[in-house]
């Protein structure tokens, strides 16, 4: 097995010029990089492929006197510099580093081609697990894939950047790590002054020779040096790069829209089958109604494309029209889709969710989350003899029955009676909860909350982290004699596989589940221990019987199949992993362009990776209805359906986030001409309004 590696070094930057050249101690950045470089046990050969710019001469000297060889080629067509670089080799595998890393670890060089060759891959990157120091970034990939690059890669961003079109067209696997995320915030390369500073600090400090994690510490352990260079993005100039290559939408025909918002609120009473759909959400300018949707894109009424942020309302995990679900879904139908007595595919579906839970030992389908989270206020009312059920005040949404939309402004028709059996407390807030059983002693059936929420720990004010919260809440919540109910509608299949309470290792009475668990086919869950689950059964003779879930449509067998294929792909498939990266990516681009437009007071990035939120505020920098419409209007306008969350799925790819991200970046300029003349000089029609509200 023949292995190669290139580093691409130059002397022309333009934040940075000779920033290789630059000392430490009487040596240059570039050999302090291939002297690590070198160190390498897998790496049989190491290239410096460098640029015909004046004076790249000195870095084939720096090369030439470590005993490397050099290759100088095209200074804009940088694929071909380094294919031509490599080619006579004729290796296997290429390692791909660049010399702007002077603290490169060989060990983890050695780690990223190891997992590539031993998992037959054609590429991989440590990158894609988002837990390394920006500076320790290694690519490793087949001759063959880079020759096939060189042949075909036409756009300029590929032919500028080496990997793009090996990325785009390779398999990807992101092993789990071990590794905390901690270290992803640092930077240890050399981009800017600010940069050179950091390393000189670290090589003066600790020395050249040094393992990655002791550099990486030392500056979580010293944050004034760590915020030197803290505020730099990560690969700067590949954004701009994509930028020059996206061509954006211009969205301006909503003419069938028109005619079908006309019409339609004659026919259905909010002109939609769930209020968070409805007319009264978006802008005038912006789609009716959806046609039909392909991976991450949906087409409108009028024919209009768009790339799709809200996903279903975030059932949409997988992408739309995915194809391994799909067929499922089709095999399944041949079969007929429902019986006088249940279908076989119930067990199957009930032992494969269960796997994925256990601490919980019984599971009941529904079709909808309003159904299952009511059942589980319907067991703890049941197990317990209780009648209160408390929830977080601030949470939008739990269920459409009246023991949840009466503690709402819209509870005309539904019974004082009724919403005085709900209590509320203070979401994450322990000593709220505390006081709540204070309150009312003995009388709490049950609490029921989001497990994980998008603030949690984003510049929230809970004193605890989530895994501790929840598991003194159980806690408190047995103490008291109520169960806990976690309400992983939102929250799962998507903080982690299967969710929040797993990722914590937490036993609540019982979980409610759907959402994304089927790809957008209707299929939801109650799942809980024995204990609780059987009073809704019919083999404990004797007892009195609990009506828990009874609906005809609950076993559908073709939202099963979707159900057991969705899950099937979160295995093979690392989902999870995909969907963080391209959360934390998108994160990583606006906030960015939200500070390079001095508008970080004006709009905050919730960097929640597993679905990012937007908040739009006013001059007097207080969240705005009218703002936060603006920049919807403006972001669909340019071909991305925005509702100001980003919820990442499996077809989701960087190109993606890069063209929310140019669009992103062109709303911004709209918003600061708002700021200063007023959203309604930009803004079409009224702005939308919020769903729980107590006048039309």
């Amino acid at each position: 097995m023949k292995i190669i590696g290139v580093t691409q070094a130059r002397i022309g930057s333009s934040r940075l010029p000779r920033k290789v050249l630059l000392t430490i101690n009487d040596k240059t950045l570039l050999e302090y990089h291939l002297e690590r470089a070198m160190q390498s046990k897998l790496v049989n050969k190491w290239i410096v492929a460098t640029t015909d710019e004046p004076e790249s001469d000195l870095i084939c000297e720096i090369a030439n006197k470590l005993q490397i060889s050099s290759y100088k080629g095209s200074l804009n067509d940088v694929l071909d510099r380094f294919y031509q670089s490599v080619k006579k080799e004729k290796p296997d595998y290429v390692v791909r580093v660049t010399s702007d890393c002077p603290l490169l670890d060989a060990t983890l060089v050695d780690e990223v081609v190891k997992f590539c060759i031993d998992n037959k891959l054609d590429y991989y990157s440590n990158v894609f697990q988002e837990v390394y120091p920006d500076g320790l970034d290694v690519e490793v990939f087949s001759f063959k894939a880079l020759e096939e690059a060189w042949n075909n890669a036409t756009n300029a961003v590929d032919r500028e950047h080496v990997t793009p079109y090996i990325r785009r067209n390779s398999e990807v696997i992101i092993p789990k790590s071990n590794i905390d995320k901690k270290y992803s915030e640092l930077r240890i390369t050399v981009d800017e002054i600010s940069d050179f500073e950091v390393i000189q600090h670290l090589i003066q400090q600790l020395g050249a020779n040094q393992p990655w994690k002791i550099y990486a510490d030392y500056l979580l352990q010293n944050k004034e040096i760590q915020n030197i260079n803290h505020s730099i993005l990560r690969n700067e100039g590949y954004m701009k790069s994509k930028f020059n290559e996206i061509e954006l939408r211009n969205i301006t025909n909503f003419k069938a829209s028109d005619e079908y918002r006309s019409k339609i609120h004659d026919l259905i009473p909010g002109g939609a089958h769930t209020y968070s759909k409805g007319d009264d959400q978006f802008p005038i300018l912006s789609p009716a109604a959806i046609v039909r949707g392909k991976g991450a894109y949906v087409w409108d009424v009028d024919g209009n494309h768009y790339l799709d942020c809200s996903m279903g309302l975030t059932s949409v995990s997988l992408g739309h029209a995915y194809e391994p679900v799909l067929k499922a879904v089709r095999e399944e139908l041949e079969n007929g889709v429902n019986f006088q007595r249940p279908a076989a595919l119930e067990k199957e579906m009930a032992e494969t969710f269960l796997a994925l839970v256990p601490d919980h030992d019984m599971i009941k389908f529904s079709k909808n989350g309003s159904i299952v989270t009511t059942a589980a206020v319907k067991l703890a009312r049941a197990k317990t003899g209780r009648k209160l059920v408390a929830f977080p005040g601030d949470h939008p949404f739990y269920s459409y029955d009246d023991w949840f939309i009466g503690s709402t402004p819209c509870n005309k028709g539904i019974p004082e009676e009724i919403s005085n059996l709900s209590v509320t407390f203070k979401g994450c807030d322990l000593g709220s909860l505390r006081a709540l059983f204070q309150k009312y002693p003995d009388q709490i059936a049950c609490v029921i909350t989001e497990p994980e929420k998008n603030s949690c720990g984003n510049g929230c004010s809970c004193a605890l982290n989530v895994g501790d919260f929840l598991k003194q809440a159980i806690e408190l919540c047995h103490e008291n004699g109520a169960l806990f109910i976690a309400d992983e509608m939102v929250s799962g299949f998507k903080t982690e596989f299967p969710g929040t309470i797993t990722k914590y290792g937490i036993q609540p009475d019982m979980a409610t589940w759907g959402k994304g668990i089927a790809n957008g086919f209707s299929f939801c869950a109650l799942t809980g221990t024995k204990e609780v689950m059987e009073l809704g059964g019919i083999n404990r003779e004797g007892e009195e019987k609990v009506f828990l879930i009874s609906t005809t449509h609950g076993g559908e067998t073709h939202g099963l199949a979707a159900a057991i294929a969705t899950i099937k792909e979160y295995k093979e498939k690392n989902v999870i992993a995909h969907n963080h990266h391209i959360g934390k990516k998108l994160i990583e681009l606006c906030q960015q362009l939200v500070n390079e437009n001095n508008l970080a007071e004006y709009i905050n990035v919730i960097p929640s990776e597993w679905m990012p939120v937007f908040v739009f505020k006013d001059q007097s920098k207080v969240a705005c209805q009218g703002f936060r419409t603006l920049f919807l209007q403006e972001m669909i306008k340019r071909g991305v359906l925005f509702q100001g969350v980003f919820v990442p799925c499996f077809s989701h790819t960087e190109d993606d986030v890069y063209y929310f991200a140019k669009a992103f970046s062109e709303s911004l300029q709209v918003y600061k001409k708002a700021l200063e003349d007023g959203y309604s000089n930009y803004l079409v029609g009224s702005p939308a309004k919020a769903v729980f509200r107590k006048i039309l």
